[in-house]
């Protein structure tokens, strides 16, 4: 029987059993592979999208294949020969052209990784080539989570808040007819690059923990996996909380009673979280201000090149002038619509737009819009359209939307 902790979730201890061990053997080996590779790679090799391509690979595993360990290793090592633009003929060979490329990682240490089994998280074959082509797509936000999350802080907990934020911020990876979170591709190679071991793997597997303690698969759960770690459950790191969270029986969440509920179905306001969403938006404000540029960029040399016209500005983002007769358009451009982050960013645009044009043209005629790097999900279109708020976003070269520009 499981032995319980006396922390307040009902969680029981990590047993530590022997099928565990090995586990967790193999997810350190992981780590200390794609912590090589970083730490011996220059300031340039770490922007290179080829490079963080081939150490998110090196986080992912299969499932169901016989001898799958020694598959997932020949797999591996022939990622490693194609970013390295080799042949892959021996384990000898491609330590060698390791070694070339990565001076500071001694032949002997090359072999002897090639040669071990790696891999962490189960990730489906018709995902990878959406999520490859995604992150390189967003390769100098995803590089800044890299470099953020491999370094030591005094404060764990609020660096893993900011790196979340950041890969958050993203959106949603399309593939296969779904939209998937970017936490699930790339929080394994987040948690091996993590030197204090405590940026949690948040996929699939872990949802039974996050249910568990209550949380979703944002940004606060993944500060609240992170908090697991510990004496209370006796995992002492990242490693072993994803075992933990794979291998162990989690009590079911305890039913609510909805004694607070009025009549018309609200409940009472509780205890809120002292980071909100406009701080999740704000902590990395260097990141969303260069992705919020090129957006605006974009819509100008858009309006240039079809009319001719450039788009005035003030503290808003673009107004328009007389883009339909007798009528203007202020635009507010937004970096994300999905998630809590982008939730958020909606929100504030639109509080933006009615202030904006209260504020600074309170007689004129004036539509509003928002600009969105790609077309939202049905919720905030829907929302937009029930405050009369037009939408635009871009498809390629194309501005599409809710209005034609």
């Amino acid at each position: 029987m499981a032995k319980q902790s006396s922390g307040g979730l009902r969680l029981p201890r990590f047993q530590r059993n022997k099928k565990q061990q090995q586990w967790v053997a193999s997810e350190r080996r992981t780590a200390k592979l794609v912590r090589s590779l970083w730490k011996a790679a220059g300031r340039k090799d770490r922007n290179d999208p080829t490079l963080l391509c081939l150490l998110v690979q090196c986080g992912w595993t299969n499932a169901g294949h016989k001898n799958e360990g020694e598959s997932i290793r020949l797999w591996r090592n022939r990622k490693i020969a194609d970013y390295l633009k080799v042949r892959y003929t021996s384990d000898e060979q491609l330590a060698r052209g390791l070694h070339a490329r990565f001076r500071s990682i001694t032949p002997s240490t090359c072999l002897s990784m090639l040669g071990k089994r790696t891999g962490i998280a189960l990730y489906r074959n018709t995902y990878r080539t959406a999520t490859l082509r995604f992150l390189k797509q967003h390769a100098p936000v995803v590089a800044l989570a890299f470099k953020r999350v491999s370094t030591d802080s005094a404060n764990a907990h609020e660096k893993i808040r900011r790196v979340a934020t950041l890969i958050e911020s993203l959106g949603a990876i399309s593939a296969g007819g779904r939209h998937l979170s970017p936490f699930n591709g790339l929080t394994p190679v987040l948690s091996c690059l993590d030197p204090q071991r405590k940026f949690p793997i948040m996929n699939q597997r872990t949802r039974r923990l996050l249910r568990s303690i209550e949380m979703k698969a944002d940004i606060e759960g993944v500060v609240a996996l992170s908090k697991l770690i510990g004496p209370t459950y006796d995992i002492k790191d990242s490693r072993e909380l994803d075992v933990y969270a794979n291998t162990e029986k989690f009590p079911k969440p305890k039913a609510h009673v909805a004694t607070d509920l009025s009549a018309d179905g609200f409940k009472d306001v509780g205890m809120k979280s002292e980071i909100n969403s406009f701080a999740q938006i704000t902590a990395k404000k260097t990141v969303i201000t260069k992705l919020h540029n090129k957006l605006i960029n974009d819509l100008r040399n858009y309006l240039l090149w079809r009319y001719k016209i450039a788009p005035k500005e003030d503290r808003f983002d673009a107004l328009v002038f007389d883009w339909r007769k007798g009528q203007d358009l202020l635009i507010e451009a937004k970096t994300a619509s999905e998630g809590p982050s982008g939730r958020a960013q909606i929100r504030q645009a639109i509080g933006q737009l009615y202030d904006y044009r209260l504020t600074h043209m309170p007689n004129k005629n004036v539509d509003l819009a928002v600009l969105l790097r790609k077309e939202p999900g049905v919720h905030v279109k829907t929302l937009l359209d029930s405050l009369g708020i037009e939408l635009l976003w871009f498809k390629g070269n194309a501005l599409l939307g809710t209005i034609s520009l």
